[in-house]
Order: C-alpha cells, then structure tokens, then sequence
C-alpha cells in the first residue's frame, strides 16, 4: 500500500493530475482535519534544499532532525536520544527507537546515509558547508555513530537542529524526490501549486502524537486572500501573517495570533569598497537612525528596535549593554561625518527592492532619516532577482537585508557580521577588522561555555564598534489561528520562523 501511494503521489505531482485520495485518508482515520493557508507552495520536494519558511513548515510536519530546540530554546533530542563530546574532535550519538512511515527503524546507517547525500558535491544541499568539519563517520551500531571534525567544533549540535537536516531512510529518494522520513505525518496526496494532504504517522516515536487525521495544506500566495480565508472559515491557520493584519486578528475572540516580536530582522550591510571603508562613517549611519520608527510604520507596531546583535533574550551571550549599542545619538552621528571629513555632507547609495514593501519602505525611511544629519541616498530599487544579482557584484555603497537566524548558537551571527568571508549580498564586504576572524574561530572551537561567553562578548564589540552590521528592527512573527486550533507552541526569538517543528503537538478543540 505504501508504495502504490507513493507511485500515485509522484505521478499526480508531476503530471498536475487531480486525485481523489487524500480526503478518504482523512475520513478513514476519523477525528478532525486541521486546514492549513500556506503563503506559498513549495518550489519543489527535495529534501535538504532551503526553499524558505513555507518549505520549512511541510518539512517539519514530514521529517524529523536529530537534535531540535524546545520552547524555552533549549536544545532537546529528536532523533537523537543523547550526544557526548568524547575528545574535542569526536561527538558520539545514539539514536532513540524510532522508525521511519513505513515502518522501518531509525538507524545510524539511515543517519550516515543522509550525510552522504548532503556532503556529496553538487548536492545543493543547504548544510553542505556547514557540514565541512565533520571529516568522519562511524557506524558502531544500529543505534550509536560518531562524528569526526577536522578541528573542535561546539557549535556542531546547534547545527543538527536545521530544519533542512532531516534525516530519511537510506536510498529513498530514488523511489521520490521527498524520500521517506520520520515525522509526525506522511504526504498522502499532491497537487503542484494547488493543496497538500497528510496523513499521521502510526509509527511516530512520540506518544499519543499526532492527534490530528489530518492536515489539508492549501497555499494563498496574496497575504490579503490569505487572512479573508482565516476569517471565513475556510482555512484553521494561516503561516506568515501579514503585518497590516495582525492587530485585527488579535482583536478578534473567534481567532489567535501567535507571534514572536523578536524574529526575524531588517539590517543594514556595507560595502567597504568607496566611502563606507571609513568605519566612522559606517557608525554615523547607526546612530542617525531612529529605530522606533522602522517598527511602527513598516511593521505596524509588531516588532522591537534593534539596537545590537541579534541575541536571544536570557542568553548568557546577550549583556544589556551591548544589545542598547546603537541608540538614536544625532549629534554623534554628525561629529562622526565631521571627524571623516564630511561635515558638508556626503552622498552615498542605497540598494534595495521594490518587489517587497518591507525593503522598499525600509530603504525610504533610511533615506529620510539619514538626510537629517547630512548624509544624501540614493536609492537602487529593482525585483527582487536583479537586486541579488546586483548585491553579490557588490553594487551600491550599503544595502537593505532581511533574515533570520538558523540556530541560537552564537556562532550563527557570523556569516552575517564577518565582513572577511566570501562575498555575498547578504553581508559586508571589501574591508576587515583586524583579530574579528580569530576571535570568531575560537569561539567555534572553545567547548567550555563560560570562555565563550567572554570571546564572543569580545567579538560583540569588535562589530559593533568597527559596524560590521547595522541592525534596524526586528519584525514580528506569526502564524494565526481559530480558536479552537490548541497547543500551538512557538520557539524562541529569532527561530520563531521555525516553531513549526513543534505542530506535532496541535490538535482542535
């Protein structure tokens, strides 16, 4: 049975052919099916491909990684029921009992497997540098494995709980493109760009989970049909809430918006190649902005300042003083330009894009922010693929970004705010900050906690001072809901985006 749905599956998902199967897959299971408005279908099925949030969300409902965060970001086991550091160069794991939709176990072979094919050269895969360090693996048994790295890693278990590290069984992907995983629910019906129906898992490892029949995904690409949908009852949830909405949704008793205010975020990145290799002038720019603004007129309240790195609240990496570094100081601001030599004023540009109203208004308010102390932008505002083209040529002076975080660990800012690597449009480029890299590597190596903390205090401050990085504002994250949708749980600060690992746990009311 489950390989004559799989067959059906992929032939309905290439050929667009409509079947009438996944509804009976709900019915036979009995229980309530939960609706689902996806902001959009995703590009494809592949496993370990980042194809963004809505992507993220079917891989989360389907797989499973080994190591996941809790909702007090917390790394907590999957897959994975425990993992020890053996020497600083070896991670040994063991597995807990778990078997993949068709019933088969979890082993360390599966796991191995799984590695391979994201190590393998053109894989696409999304982890394939990040999984550069790990140099070795050995199977010791069904259950246990052990990971070899090049050098000390301790952001090597953060790096599990990727949601584009799922773990499926050996050599299912040649059967089909999403292969067979672990998750709380298995796809029993797709079609292309049109709905996604799940079954449960009877082979879940987790107790009593999933609770649901079924979950019926239909993608709403307009954010405003999206939230109609919510509200006329023809969908239960709805992914990435628009933030014009979510004020009207909060007000609303029959509906309930779940939403982290420190998410995702806007930043400013630099180019050191003209007048911003001056870093004087680059903190000018951080201390003309007003930030409170960027949260109200862009964001519609939902969201907070950004007034440093990206820590998360409670972390022992966070420390007051550097999360309030860059406070709204004009007056500093303008004796910066004045020590630069710019005190007449300076012209710069801006790239950004007018395809998405966050970065085009962001780009505006920067624009008439910054004249204000004597800095003219010019703005670069083409669709969205020119602009990434234009970016990763290192066009423009500075430019508008907008991310997230993948993990908690500290380490997960550097490739944002380490001008020195490869260039891409998403960071800095063209200058360096002499001892950042070290500091940053060491961090990556050191396993005692407590030294961390103080390296990556000391890199803090090196990118905030030299402004490798200039944050604006977080936005706020949500995913929105009847009422009667129960025990929707989100993670913490910036892997909000991510919470729908923790959706084996809804059920309706």
């Amino acid at each position: 049975m489950q390989l004559n749905r799989r067959n059906l599956l992929k032939i309905a998902t290439m050929s667009g052919a409509v079947l009438a199967l996944g509804g009976r897959f709900a019915q036979a299971q009995g229980g309530q099916t939960l609706r689902v408005g996806l902001s959009t279908y995703p590009p494809h099925l592949r496993p370990w491909v980042n194809v963004g949030y809505s992507g993220h969300l079917l891989c989360s409902l389907i797989n499973r990684t080994l190591i996941n965060y809790d909702e007090q970001g917390q790394l907590v086991g999957e897959l994975a029921e425990s993992w020890d550091n053996e020497t600083p160069e070896t991670w040994r794991f063991t597995l807990r009992e778990s078997h993949f939709h068709d019933g088969s176990p979890v082993t360390a072979q599966d796991v191995e497997w799984t590695f391979q094919q994201i190590q393998a050269d053109g894989s696409g895969a999304y982890m394939f540098d990040a999984l550069r360090p790990v140099t070795g693996f050995e199977v010791i048994d069904e259950r246990n494995f052990r990971l070899t790295t090049d050098e000390p890693l301790a952001t090597l278990p953060a790096l599990m709980t990727f949601p584009f590290l799922s773990i499926l069984k050996a050599g299912s992907t040649d059967a089909e493109d999403q292969g067979i995983g672990a998750g709380p629910y298995r796809i029993a019906y797709a079609e292309k760009g049109v709905s996604i129906e799940l079954e449960p898992n009877e082979h879940y490892f987790k107790p009593g989970l999933p609770t649901l029949a079924g979950i019926t995904i239909t993608p709403y690409v307009d954010e405003s049909a999206r939230v109609a949908a919510l509200n006329a009852g023809d969908v239960d949830m709805i992914d990435y809430v628009p933030w014009s909405a979510m004020a009207a949704i909060e007000a609303d008793p029959a509906l309930a918006l779940h939403k982290v205010d420190a998410g995702a975020f806007m930043y400013l990145s630099f180019n050191g190649g003209g007048v911003f290799a001056d870093p004087r002038l680059r903190q000018a720019v951080a201390f003309g902005l007003r930030r409170d603004e960027f949260v109200k007129s862009i964001f519609f309240g939902f969201g907070a300042e950004m007034t440093g790195l990206p820590r998360a609240a409670g972390s022992p990496y966070r420390h007051d003083d550097q999360a309030a570094f860059w406070g709204y100081d004009p007056e500093r601001a303008k004796a910066l330009l004045k020590e630069a030599g710019h005190e007449n004023g300076l012209t710069v540009s801006l790239l950004s894009t007018s395809q998405y109203s966050m970065h085009r208004d962001t780009a505006v308010l920067v624009q008439a922010q910054l004249a204000e102390i004597g800095i003219t932008v010019n703005l670069t505002m083409p669709d969205w693929a020119t602009r990434v083209n234009l970016g990763n040529q290192g066009a423009g002076d500075f430019a508008v970004q907008g991310i997230g975080l993948d993990n908690l660990d500290p380490d997960a800012v550097t490739t944002l705010v380490d001008p020195s690597l490869s260039p891409t449009y998403l960071r800095s480029r063209n200058f360096e900050v002499e001892g950042l890299g070290e500091a940053l590597a060491q961090g990556r190596s050191e396993m005692d906690e407590a030294k961390r903390v103080d390296i990556y205090r000391r890199a803090d401050q090196m990118v905030l001072e030299a402004t490798t990085f200039c944050g604006l504002c977080y936005r706020a994250t949500g995913f929105a809901a009847k009422a009667s949708v129960q025990d929707l749980a989100m993670l913490p600060d910036q892997l909000s985006p991510f919470s729908s690992v923790l959706f084996d746990k809804l059920k309706l009311g």
